[in-house]
């Protein structure tokens, strides 16, 4: 064994670092290999910056700056090569609007686009200015989105969450205060009719008000009067009801949970919006009576309109009726309350709030946002560790199974923003957990990457839990928005060059060892191994922790890493952060297993069933008939089979999937013909799914050309001479 390996070895198994030179300042500066590459994001077209949605009417909250500007170039740019200045020119602008927002621009996405327009005209040509000009003024005016401009940091999950619930908050009190003004008006009316049967209402001084001044000298309204108090019927209101009215016009006008239905003061409404939950459930249980008051009052008010109220069913129950006498579907007429949190400011005591919380059926939603993926694991009991506070509070709460819950990062907000609304609309409590890493200035990645490199890496994987979905997990719990959510970890292709520059394609999985590498924090437990080092000693820790116990003797994990010269490293880790990530892939086999996914009940099921099917299978081969020999074996050239599957397949359409930008342009022209894998890239579903026309046009429309349409499948398409020679140069 060379001196080298021992070194290594050492350091696995006791953590403690080689005298070497200008190893921690390599260390400062490294980042997973697999995530080198995409370092600078402004020049890539992904999820990032996202626009706050201003629509209420719009079914999305947030959209992507790269969506938003593809579904704008479809609309306005002519297909081919005569729309295709006017692309290049808009994405220009997109680029730029990508840069102002990483040196943290914030804004609507209106004020980002004239900045953006500004600085390209004045670094265009002179030659090129009127033609940039013209075409960035076209798109301006055909831009019919609105909302905040926003990046991936550590600010994003409040904004995104506040805005969401603030569109869902508005859209309820459209509904309900609706409901309370109609019914005022209705009770006000009812009041007002009553009156003009009184003595009071018919004296000629009332009557001169009432039919107003353009005819205050076109009647004798002291005639009027006496006519009128000859001729008007005296069934008043009875007195218990006109009270009765009175005070239940009275609550609903000064209810204080929506802006009254007169206007008036809206500071006076109350706030639903905090930022711890003492506070949160403090007013939740002060404001129950009002609200049990308003509840009954909106009961009696429709009774009344529908004159419907009977005094002996009626007073009886209504004089019982407070907090406890409401159902969910009352509290959901009203606002729910959010509470925005961050999981280092969380106790022992929030625990058991939230459990109360989640016990009693609030409506509350809250927001934990968590920094620390790993949960801040003390290294002296790394092998106990069971994961972080809200993975911890996430599994207790499923568990009464009367919370909602989504866990997710922050760079898949945008992605998983269904779930938020369902949350959002749960008529329950809801929690949204969600890991945003706040990072310095100096960081080596971007806070996209770190954020989504947690979900990668099975550290903070997304899952959703929806009690309201079915009566079982199976229709409850989701882990289908991890991708390949069925493995232990993502595999993903590292393209590198070897010392031969030749160039070398391996498949890497990423895990929590890899995100590791994106903190400062965890660098001390990797240690750089030399060039010379006996690399057959060297395991990817993906594979390390499969080997049997005997085999990992003389053996060290390690990870794939680069360096701020863009040189491979082999990072070797100590024991420390083996059992990290053995904990990461045991927490995420529980998770697999709620979700469906590797199921030890349905494996052990299997197992008995094949074992008694193996118990009472057919004779064996020894007890057929004589007479029954093997079929012949076929040997089929490899290389001939290989050709002529490419010949076979030739004239077949398809898409350069990892190539993909994700710009939707062909998903959203057909949906079933074109769809997105587990890196949300694109390809072809069914070809048989649309015409030939949709696959030319998704050409045409394509940002980066890879969408090859292939021969037609129906010869009987029309106009398929134009289309044939249009989908000629995306062909090769």
């Amino acid at each position: 064994m060379s001196a080298e390996l021992q070194d290594l070895i050492n350091f696995h198994l006791t953590g403690q670092h080689r005298q070497s030179e200008g190893n921690d300042a390599r260390l400062a500066a490294i980042v997973p290999a697999l995530l080198a590459t995409y370092r600078d994001l402004t020049e890539l077209r992904y999820d990032f910056p996202m626009v706050l949605l201003d629509d209420a009417t719009s079914p999305a909250y947030v959209d992507s700056l790269s969506g938003i500007i593809s579904r704008l170039l479809r609309d306005i740019a002519p297909h081919g090569n005569t729309g295709e200045q006017l692309r290049q020119n808009v994405l220009k602008l997109e680029t730029q609007m990508r840069k102002l927002v990483a040196d943290g621009y914030s804004g609507s996405i209106e004020e980002a686009w004239k900045k953006a327009e500004k600085s390209l005209l004045t670094k265009s040509r002179k030659q090129d200015k009127e033609q940039l000009r013209n075409n960035l003024s076209t798109a301006r005016f055909a831009l019919k989105t609105g909302g905040e401009v926003v990046d991936c940091d550590d600010r994003l999950p409040t904004r995104v969450i506040t805005s969401a619930w603030n569109r869902n908050e508005l859209q309820r009190a459209r509904e309900t205060l609706g409901k309370i003004t109609v019914l005022a008006i209705r009770m006000r009316d009812m009041l007002r009719v009553d009156d003009l049967k009184t003595d009071n209402s018919r004296t000629p001084a009332e009557l001169r008000k009432q039919v107003g001044k353009p005819f205050k000298d076109a009647f004798d309204f002291e005639l009027m009067s006496e006519l009128l108090g000859d001729s008007t019927p005296s069934n008043h209101l009875p007195a218990d009801r006109r009270k009765r009215i009175r005070e239940t016009l009275d609550i609903l006008e000064a209810q204080r949970f929506f802006n009254s239905p007169r206007g008036g003061d809206s500071s006076k409404s109350h706030q639903f919006l905090f930022n711890n939950l003492p506070s949160a459930l403090k007013a939740y249980n002060e404001r129950l009576p009002d609200l049990a008051k308003v509840v009954k009052a909106m009961a009696v008010a429709e009774l009344e309109c529908d004159n419907a109220y009977c005094p002996d069913e009626h007073d009886t129950y209504f004089s019982r009726f407070g907090p406890e006498a409401l159902t969910p579907e009352d509290l959901a007429l009203f606002p729910s309350y959010l509470v925005t949190l961050h999981e280092s400011d969380c106790s022992s005591l929030d625990t058991t709030r939230l459990m109360e919380m989640v016990s009693c059926d609030l409506p509350i939603k809250v927001l934990i946002q968590v920094s620390d993926a790993f949960g801040g694991q003390p290294a002296t009991n790394a092998e106990l560790y069971t994961g972080s506070f809200v993975q911890q509070l996430a599994h207790t709460l499923m568990a009464p199974g009367d919370a909602y819950i989504l866990q997710t990062s922050s760079a898949y907000l945008a992605r998983h923003q269904a779930q938020l609304r369902r949350g959002l609309e749960f008529h329950g409590p809801a929690i949204f957990s969600v890991f945003a890493p706040k990072t310095s200035e100096k960081a080596a990645l971007p806070d996209y990457l770190v954020a989504a490199a947690a979900l990668e890496a099975r550290v903070f994987p997304a899952f959703s839990y929806d009690p309201s979905a079915g009566s079982g997990l199976a229709d409850r719990f989701d882990i289908s928005q991890n991708p390949q959510a069925s493995q232990d970890w993502p595999q993903r292709e590292l393209q590198f060059e070897d010392s031969k520059l030749q160039t070398v394609r391996q498949t890497t999985a990423f895990t929590p060892a890899d995100f590791a590498l994106t903190a400062p924090g965890m660098h001390h437990h990797f240690e750089i191994a030399p060039v010379e080092s006996e690399k057959e000693k060297l395991v990817p820790i993906s594979e390390y922790l499969d080997l049997p116990a005997g085999e990992c003797r003389n053996k060290v994990p390690y990870v794939a890493a680069v360096d701020a010269d863009n040189l491979l490293l082999c990072l070797v880790m100590d024991e420390h952060m083996v059992r990290r990530v053995r904990r990461c892939r045991e927490r995420w086999h529980s998770l697999q297993e709620l979700g469906g996914e590797h199921n030890s009940y349905a494996s052990a099921a299997i197992a008995e069933a094949a074992a008694t099917a193996e118990e009472t299978a057919a004779p064996t081969v020894q007890d057929a008939p004589a007479e029954i020999e093997a079929e012949p074996q076929i040997e089929i050239d490899d290389a001939d089979a290989a050709d002529e599957e490419v010949v076979a397949s030739s004239d077949d359409a398809y898409i350069e999937t990892p190539r993909c930008t994700t710009c939707d342009e062909c998903t959203n022209r057909n949906d079933r013909m074109f769809a997105y894998d587990d890196n949300k890239q694109a390809y072809i579903k069914d070809p048989d799914a649309g015409t030939y026309r949709d696959l030319v046009e998704a050409a045409e429309l394509c940002q980066v050309s890879i969408i090859h349409p292939g021969k037609p499948r129906n010869p009987d398409e029309p106009g398929l001479a134009d289309l044939i020679a249009r989908a000629e140069p995306f062909q090769d």
